[in-house]
């Protein structure tokens, strides 16, 4: 991980812990060597003093130190040294580029295919303006490379640290830069679905499942406009679009709601229940795909949150903190073994929609 013109920060090393917290190996060059900066001018000065190139020469030596395979991060300055190492280290295996990125043929003939790449910038970035037509181009041109933008005008949005810092979207950075570096550290198969470990602790096992048959239904609502996510088959009303928005509030009512206890979210908190108590199902026609993708997305990112912390403090015996209408109360190993049911019967169901729309199968 390469860190920005602030240097060092103890916002970054937040992002470092949470990192090492899902138990990998994080490197942090300092690239100033200890020195920090209260804003993104001062540390641009200092860098000019040091040199750019010479700083990407430290980094680029740093992770040529690196043991095996490895994934390179960069923030704002720091995505120059991470750039350079993704395009001519051949151990390279993902690359996240946030606040920047430069012309591809600055360090070779072209980004390397198919390597991974997520870069992550604000649309009014006054830093970025240059950097942003280079990402939308790469993004356009590139097969696999995600580019995720951020509304507003701030550049170190992630770093808790920073006067820019901005506590919703900064979170959102740093969930897809774990997301981003767990997929890279597992296996992969064709359809962008992390393999479960074969011989891993119980927790790691469960999260694992969980997130394989997470990752089964986003393959099976991949790629399709709004008529296809409100097709059916056969008898059924069951649509894609339903599914996503049904399973966004499973997550929510089972790791929010339940296990944390908090109160109900946005839109559930509003739906009158016993009078459509489907209406999860039926409000989707309603949605665009975008919202759709967004809503499921963010309630899987927020149980991902509250699985780790409940994890972390109490294990899996961690009972629910709101308990069933006999004063039972399910346990986080429950929620889990529940949640993977849940979709893993859904995901048969999408299994055979998606064949009726386009005839795409698979397990």
């Amino acid at each position: 991980m390469f860190h920005h013109a602030l240097g060092r920060t103890t916002g970054l090393e937040a992002i470092a812990d949470r990192l090492r917290e899902r138990g990998h190996v994080v490197t942090m060059p300092d690239l100033f060597d200890g020195r920090t900066f209260e804003n993104v001018e001062t540390g641009v000065e200092h860098a000019q003093s040091i040199g750019f190139d010479n700083i990407v020469e430290r980094g680029f030596e740093a992770g040529r130190n690196m043991p095996g395979s490895y994934v390179v991060v960069g923030f704002s300055l720091g995505v120059m040294p991470a750039q350079r190492l993704a395009q001519q280290d051949p151990r390279v295996g993902g690359a996240v580029l946030c606040h920047a990125i430069v012309p591809v043929d600055h360090f070779g003939d072209g980004w390397p295919e198919p390597l991974p790449l997520d870069i992550h910038m604000s649309d009014d970035d006054p830093w970025c303006e240059e950097d942003g037509v280079v990402a939308r181009e790469v993004a356009a041109s590139v097969p696999g490379v995600r580019l995720y933008r951020y509304r507003g005008s701030g550049h170190l949005i992630a770093d808790s640290s920073s006067p820019d810092h901005e506590v919703e979207q900064g979170n959102l950075v740093i969930d897809r830069i774990v997301d981003f570096v767990e997929r890279r550290a597992s296996t992969i198969d064709d359809q962008d679905r992390p393999e479960p470990p074969y011989a891993a602790d119980e927790s790691t096992t469960l999260a694992a499942f969980l997130d394989y048959q997470r990752a089964t239904l986003a393959w099976k609502c991949r790629d399709l406009d709004g008529d296809g996510l409100a097709a059916t088959t056969a008898a059924s009303t069951m649509t894609l679009g339903g599914m996503l928005k049904h399973l966004a509030f499973v997550e929510s009512y089972w790791f929010s709601y339940r296990l944390r206890g908090d109160e109900p979210e946005q839109p559930w908190s509003t739906v009158d229940w016993d009078q459509d108590p489907d209406w999860e199902w039926t409000s989707a026609a309603s949605d665009t795909p975008d919202e759709l993708v967004a809503m499921w997305d963010s309630s899987v990112k927020a149980s991902r949150r509250i699985a780790e912390a409940t994890l972390a403090g109490g294990g899996l015996e961690t009972v629910a903190l709101r308990p069933n209408s006999d004063g039972s109360s399910p346990s986080l190993r429950w929620i889990f073994c529940h949640m993977i049911e849940e979709y893993a019967r859904h995901n048969g169901h999408a299994d055979l929609i998606r064949e009726s729309i386009d005839g795409e199968v698979g397990e």
